[in-house]
């Protein structure tokens, strides 16, 4: 496995794959960076993990979008002048790399927090990561760890807020008959149950059930299932790097009515090409990466010019960013930096800054959702038609549709 520290300067289930993380690899070089007016003094040293390669759905845009961020920080003078360090670790997309992983970065006492990234893989390194005491901060939460644990802060719903969302979409267009294609894995059944729950309770019958094995990669046979007599919507939710492959399979079968995804781990040029052939619906949490009507949106996307010119703009990458930027806010707070006083200054932060991105956010107050470590009850959707993405600019409450206020 690599592992490797990105310094002061230089820089997932999403569909399930945008709910991979960002946390080490094995074996490798750790190197540390710094610009010309990098700030000086002990490094603040946090850490983030995810698939950043391998499997068949990797995300480096985990990477980027936290390397981003610790660049612009130091940037501007680090945290109390104290350079920003951030260790990243390729989990691969599998089990026993994430454990690596963990036991690297749990034995580092002087990294203080893992934010960004996201890691499928916490429930089975749960007991580690309560015995000590990491915060996690910003991950794209999937594992029941990562939707209940006190020690989780996520103010990015995933699965259980995008994919109830992207549901509620397609049962207000008017649709009727619902083809649905989802991955035969334990972990898929929590997207099953989220969005029969919300179809069901607004009539809209699942006519085709499809599931597929992770390694699928010939999608024409569950395209014509899916497609079969016609539904009113298809709406498929596996791997990231299937999607694309689906809807060129749905569109090949003559179908040319709605495909919803998760849009997550997509640019707004590829969710432009893949709309090219008929109308998508893409659900997300945060605003479209690409849009800059937020000050942290119009903030992400210069950062990624500046330090990740070649990085991609997504929700994953954006997340990941965000991650970081609340652990910068935090930590310029806090008198001294170390695990427990960042824990304990998480449980107290009562106006979370995310820019724009969500609705007011707290820490230091009840969950407004049914999951105790998730802050944000919003979620967005960006429309494809005509191949032209469009985003209505509304933040819509989890189980409402309710149009929430930005905080400022």
């Amino acid at each position: 496995m690599s592992r490797k520290f990105r310094g002061a300067p230089a820089a997932a289930l999403l569909a399930l794959a945008v709910l991979a993380a960002a946390c080490g690899s094995s074996g490798g070089a750790t190197t540390t960076s710094a610009t010309a007016s990098a700030p000086a003094g002990t490094p603040i040293k946090i850490a983030a993990i995810g698939a950043l390669s391998g499997g068949v759905s990797s995300n480096p845009e985990y990477a980027s979008g936290a390397d981003a961020a610790v660049k612009a920080i130091n940037a501007s003078g680090g945290i109390k002048g104290r350079p920003l360090q951030l260790k990243l670790c390729d989990n691969h997309q599998n089990g026993s790399d994430s454990a690596a992983c963990y036991r690297d970065i749990l034995a580092d006492k002087s990294i203080v927090a893992i934010a960004g990234g996201s890691d499928n893989y916490h429930d089975a390194t749960a007991a580690q990561i309560e015995a000590a005491q990491m915060p996690i901060i910003g991950q794209f939460p999937v594992s029941k760890f990562d939707l209940t644990n006190p020690l989780s802060f996520n103010v990015n719903g995933a699965v259980v807020v995008g994919f109830n969302g992207l549901a509620q979409q397609v049962a207000a267009s008017g649709a009727k008959k619902i083809g649905l294609v989802t991955l035969d894995i334990p972990t898929a059944d929590v997207i099953r149950s989220t969005v029969d729950g919300v179809l069901s309770k607004a009539g809209v019958k699942v006519v085709n059930d499809v599931r597929i094995a992770p390694t699928t990669a010939d999608l024409s046979a569950p395209a014509q299932q899916a497609t079969q007599g016609s539904p009113d919507a298809v709406i498929w939710l596996t791997f990231s790097a299937q999607t694309s492959v689906a809807v060129k399979a749905l569109r090949s079968t003559g179908y040319q009515k709605d495909i919803a995804f998760a849009g997550s781990a997509f640019s707004r040029k590829e969710l432009e090409t893949m709309g090219s052939g008929g109308p998508l619906t893409t659900g997300l949490v945060f605003p479209p990466a690409w849009d800059v009507s937020t000050a942290f949106g119009k903030q992400y996307n210069a950062d990624m010019k500046a330090y990740e010119p070649n990085g991609k703009l997504d929700e994953l990458g954006l997340g990941s960013w965000l991650g970081v930027k609340i652990f910068a806010q935090l930590a310029a707070t806090l008198p001294t930096i170390d695990r427990a006083s960042v824990l304990a200054g998480l449980k107290q932060l009562s106006q979370v800054d995310t820019g724009g991105l969500t609705p007011a956010v707290s820490f230091a107050a009840k969950s407004p959702l049914p999951y105790a470590a998730v802050y944000n009850p919003a979620y967005t959707i960006v429309e494809v038609k005509g191949g032209k993405a469009s985003w209505d600019g509304d933040l819509h409450e989890f189980g409402t549709g309710t149009v929430l206020k930005p905080a400022a």
